[in-house]
Order: structure tokens, then C-alpha cells, then sequence
């Protein structure tokens, strides 16, 4: 398990401590309507809906005077993929049901339009069915409907809907006679009515206004109740004839003695280094690839011969204007690189990928060929061509580390450490891709610049940092200091939140917000946090890492899971019962 050490700030931030034991599942959002303020965690269309009465129902009042259906979705979420939707459908007149993958960002007010899929009772209220629209919010037809069975108008249906990759599962039951009237498995894309083929989204509901054919109306009759949203955990698999991929504790690079800086002032600056596959040129302090020869141009060190053969080190260097792929390379096989090959590194290398977007570690290999595959690659996309960012790749016994940090803000974009045991050893120096089929180029536009090659140092010892905080006090600790908060810790839900202000002091961390999207980033030395309100998952330096509940606001505070969050942070959470105290260490 990686240690992701990060101290932990924000300006109104609070953090819900989970106390005493964890949940068997990850519960994402949970509503039994029974506050009419949560209706703001939805966005309504077509008509109006309203939670009265502990349910949420559909009011009639349209919006959009075409539209036959109405529907709700959360707006809390735009990426979630694999999840569980439960909810109750109460008094069922017509069509109505579940929506998930909802495209968020595309949703508007026409009767098909949440670009998402459907799990719902038919018109006629007498069987289930399962359906979506197309990309342009058309219904082509339904993707499978049930037989008529246990349900009719005015029956009370549990809804759940289970999504895992291509994988959809549905079944509803009658919960007065608890009888299942409705089961379906579906294979996303497998149907020619499958317009979309969605594969992530948000959750919501929608119900048709009238059918004539029945002469009902589901306007404050038909309502939804006991809604729980959760994760669906991914499965480890043991397959013995593939190498499990082997994370590691991050490289501790807080204490470094330099053995080499270049700030590539003049020419001469690259008079120690061996060119391959392309000239390489300093102009205006900065170091350019001028020409390619190859698809891969590379630049290594070949001086001072005891820094050619360097085990244990770390390389800082800056990249201006990333175009594609490019960036540094560490443990180089010196002797053996012939620059026969475009991946005739003989090392380990740290870029950004062919399409200037991801972060990856990779090597090149003795017969200089690629290694199958890299090491690692971002699981989204962490910068865009033309950005300035910073590059520091480490190794130290069979660890290889990168971490790239946004220049200016020193914000982490992505780190990752992972045992690799190819190469032991080796000189370092810097790769760019000359120019990709779509048109981005590395020549005589990304450059690099502040070269520093260092040994490891002693590390430098950490003060210790407790914070104690009450539930209901004002009055907190900060090893032992007494500090005044602005807010009390409280319970909600079952669950401990603490106000955390403070603790970007005590952790010495600091941190951007985005109102736009409300995103909260919180940067420290360490890592990266990105947090987003509402969403069941945050980043820490560019890795996806699920959290126990989501983000939420109320009162004008902002409230965090604090066991994810601590454990980020490397910090250790006990609970006083006694006193209702939780105690953070660092």
C-alpha cells in the first residue's frame, strides 16, 4: 500500500471522521427524502418535482410544455461508472423508473433527454422494461421489455440496478407482495437499440406526466422514497500467468545533495552529453531539440564517469511547452546504447505520453525495444500540449518513481512508484518525440531547462503534530496549544464531522478552490488531493482512490470523509469515546 503523505487544509473545509467500524459497502448517497433542502442535490427538467410527505414526487408543473416525461438527476456526480441504484417506486401509475450513466453535462429538458440508461415500469404499469436514448436524445425502442406479472397501477416496486463495466443487472420486486416481477441482464452495446452505449454518469429518476390509455396521472400521486446509491468494489484477480503489478512506498526525496545542475546558458553546456537520433541545441538558456533524425530523439549524459554509473539518485528538470511525448530518462545503460533504435534508451524513462495528455513511467529495453506496455500510465488525462510543467524521476534500490508537478503553483499533477527491477544503474539525460501523425511537434518548440541531478541525504526528521477536536467545542488542540475554531465538530448521519480550517497550519499544507466546479485541491510537499463536492471518489496525485462518502456542503461548510483523507494524509485517527474527542497524529 503506498504511503500518500500530504498534510491536509482548507479555508471552511471540514472532514467526517468514520468511527468505530467501516461499512461492508461504500455507500455513495443515501436520501429518504424526508429534508425538502435536498432537493437541491438535484437538477429537475421538464417538470417540476417537490419532496413532501418523506418522498419525492413528480408535481406536474411542466416546464417544458412539449415534454411527456419529466426527469431529476443528481448533480453531484459526471463520471461515476460502476454502482448500485436502489429505490423504492411508490404507487406506481405509469411508465417511471430509474435513470444511471446519465451524461450530466449533456442533459436538457426534451422527454429523453438525460443520455443515460433506463430501468423502469411500462406505460401500462403492468411489467418492467430497460431502455436509453440515442446520442441526439431520441428513443429508438425499448432494449427489452418484461411480461405483464406482479404489478399494476397503483402498486409499490423496489428498483435496483446494478452496473459494473458492460455489465448491467435489474431486478425489480413488488414490495407488498415480495414477489420479483422484473429481472434482466444486459451486455452494454450488445443491442441495436443501444444508441449510446453509456458508460459512466450520474443517477436519477424520471416518470411519464399521463397515459390516456389508463386514464391516470402520475402528477403527486406516484413518488420515489429510500433512495441508496453505492460502489460497486472492484475484484482483485489472481491470474498466475500474468505479473501482478507491484506498487511501492513512495521514494522519500526531501533531503537531496546535487552532483550535477545544468541551466543550459550556452552551447558548450551540452559539450558532456551524447546525441542520438537528432541534434539537440541551447537557445536562450534553454535546451531545444532542433532536428529529429529518429521518431525518439535522445540526449545522455557521458561526462564525469562516476555519475554515469549512479544507482541511487534523482533527476529535477523543468519542461517548457509540452507538445507530445517527452521527458527524462534515468539508469541509462551508457556502454551499451548504440542509438540504432528510437527506444535504444537503456533505462528508465518519466514523460508525458504520444498525445501530450498522460503521465507514464517507462524503459527501454536491452535489445532496444520499448518495454510492452510502460510500467504505469495516469488514469486520466493530467496536463494538455503547450503546458509548463515539472519533472522529477527517482530511484533508489528496485523503486522507480515519477512526479509531475504543475510549474508556478507546484501543484502535483500525477506520482506514481512502482518495483522495477530492469536496470540497476546508469547515466541520465532528457527525450522528445519529434512530431506525431496529427500534427504536434517537439521540435524547436518543448524545451527543457534547471537540470539538477542528486544523491539521497539523510532525511530530515518531521515534527510530530496532534490535533484533538470535540464534538460540540470550539476550543481545539494543536500539541497541546488551544486554538479556536469557527465552526464545532458535529455528527450528521452517523458519522463525526470535524472543522479543519486549522489544520492547514498545522500540517503546513495550502489549498485552491474552484467554485465553478467545486473542486477543492490541497497541496502539500508530498502530494496532491483533488476533491470534488459530491463525488464518491478524490485523486491523490493523480490516482483515483474511492472514499467511504462523499463531499458534501451544509451550513456553508464543506464536510470530507476523514478516514480516506487521513490515511492520505499518513495520519493516524483515534476516537475518545468518553469525551467524544478524535485525536489526529502526523
Amino acid at each position: 500500500m503506498k504511503k500518500l503523505l500530504f498534510s491536509l487544509c482548507i479555508a471552511a473545509f471540514t472532514v467526517a471522521l468514520m468511527l468505530c467500524s467501516f461499512a461492508a459497502e461504500t455507500v455513495i448517497y443515501e436520501n429518504d427524502f424526508s429534508d425538502p433542502t435536498t432537493l437541491g442535490d438535484f437538477k429537475q427538467y421538464s417538470f417540476e418535482w417537490k419532496i413532501k410527505d418523506g418522498g419525492l414526487y413528480y408535481t406536474g408543473n411542466k416546464t417544458n410544455s412539449s415534454a411527456n416525461f419529466g426527469h431529476i438527476l443528481y448533480n453531484g456526480y459526471t463520471d461515476l461508472t460502476d454502482y448500485t441504484v436502489e429505490v423504492d417506486y411508490m404507487n406506481v401509475q405509469t411508465a417511471g423508473g430509474v435513470i444511471f450513466r446519465a451524461d450530466l453535462e449533456k442533459a436538457d429538458e426534451t422527454s429523453n433527454g438525460y443520455y443515460g440508461y433506463h430501468a423502469f415500469i411500462a406505460n401500462d404499469a403492468n411489467k418492467g422494461a430497460f431502455g436509453c436514448p440515442d446520442a441526439a436524445g431520441a428513443w429508438k425502442n425499448n432494449i427489452n421489455v418484461g411480461a405483464a406479472g406482479d404489478v399494476k397501477i397503483g402498486s409499490n416496486i423496489h428498483i435496483k440496478v446494478t452496473v459494473k463495466g458492460n455489465d448491467i443487472n435489474v431486478v425489480m420486486t413488488n414490495i407488498d407482495t415480495g414477489r420479483t416481477v422484473y429481472t434482466y441482464n444486459y451486455t452494454v452495446g450488445s443491442s441495436e437499440n443501444d444508441g449510446g452505449s453509456w458508460q459512466k454518469g450520474t443517477f436519477g429518476f424520471r416518470i411519464r406526466d399521463n397515459y390516456t390509455k389508463n386514464a391516470v396521472n402520475s402528477a403527486n400521486t406516484a413518488y420515489f422514497d429510500n433512495l441508496k446509491v453505492t460502489a460497486v468494489e472492484k475484484v482483485e484477480v489472481d491470474d498466475s500467468e500474468t505479473s501482478p503489478e507491484i506498487v511501492a512506498d513512495y521514494i522519500d526525496t526531501s533531503s537531496l545533495i546535487p552532483v550535477y545542475t545544468n541551466n543550459f546558458e550556452k552551447f558548450s553546456d551540452i559539450a558532456d552529453f551524447k546525441q542520438y537520433r537528432g541534434t539537440w541545441a541551447t537557445y536562450n538558456g534553454r535546451l531545444y531539440l532542433s532536428a529529429a533524425s529518429g521518431s525518439q530523439s535522445y540526449i545522455l549524459y557521458a561526462g564525469d564517469e562516476e555519475i554515469t554509473k549512479l544507482t541511487d539518485y534523482v533527476i529535477d528538470v523543468d519542461m517548457y511547452n509540452t507538445q507530445t511525448q517527452g521527458g527524462a530518462i534515468i539508469r541509462s545503460d551508457l556502454a551499451n546504447v548504440t542509438g540504432k533504435t528510437d527506444d535504444g534508451i537503456m533505462g528508465y524513462m518519466g514523460f508525458i505520453s504520444n498525445d501530450g495528455k498522460f503521465g507514464a513511467i517507462g524503459a527501454g529495453l536491452a535489445d532496444g525495444k520499448w518495454l510492452s506496455g510502460n510500467i504505469e500510465v495516469s488514469e486520466s488525462a493530467i496536463v494538455a500540449p503547450g503546458s509548463d510543467i515539472h519533472l522529477q524521476l527517482a530511484v533508489k534500490g528496485n523503486v522507480v518513481q515519477l512526479t509531475i508537478t504543475e510549474q508556478g503553483t507546484g501543484k502535483i499533477l500525477w506520482k506514481h512508484a512502482e518495483v522495477n527491477e530492469l536496470w540497476k544503474e546508469g547515466t541520465f539525460g532528457l527525450r522528445l518525440r519529434g512530431s506525431t501523425s496529427n500534427g504536434m511537434s517537439n521540435i524547436t518548440t518543448a524545451c527543457f531547462d534547471n537540470l539538477v541531478v542528486s544523491k539521497f541525504g539523510e532525511p530530515v526528521a518531521k515534527e510530530k503534530v496532534e490535533v484533538k477536536m470535540t464534538i460540540g467545542s470550539l476550543t481545539a488542540y494543536v500539541n497541546g496549544e488551544a486554538k479556536t475554531l469557527d465552526a464545532a465538530p458535529l455528527i450528521r448521519q452517523n458519522r463525526t464531522m470535524l472543522p479543519v480550517r486549522f489544520l492547514a497550519d498545522a500540517f503546513g499544507a495550502k489549498v485552491e478552490w474552484d467554485g465553478e466546479t467545486s473542486t477543492a485541491t490541497l497541496i502539500s510537499d508530498e502530494a496532491t488531493i483533488v476533491i470534488v463536492i459530491y463525488e464518491s471518489r478524490m485523486t491523490v496525485n493523480g490516482v483515483t482512490v474511492p472514499l467511504d462518502s462523499p463531499a458534501v456542503i451544509q451550513n456553508n461548510r464543506t464536510y470530507l470523509p476523514v478516514r480516506a483523507i487521513a490515511e492520505a494524509l499518513g495520519a493516524n485517527v483515534a476516537w475518545d469515546a468518553e469525551t467524544s474527542t478524535a485525536i489526529l497524529t502526523k
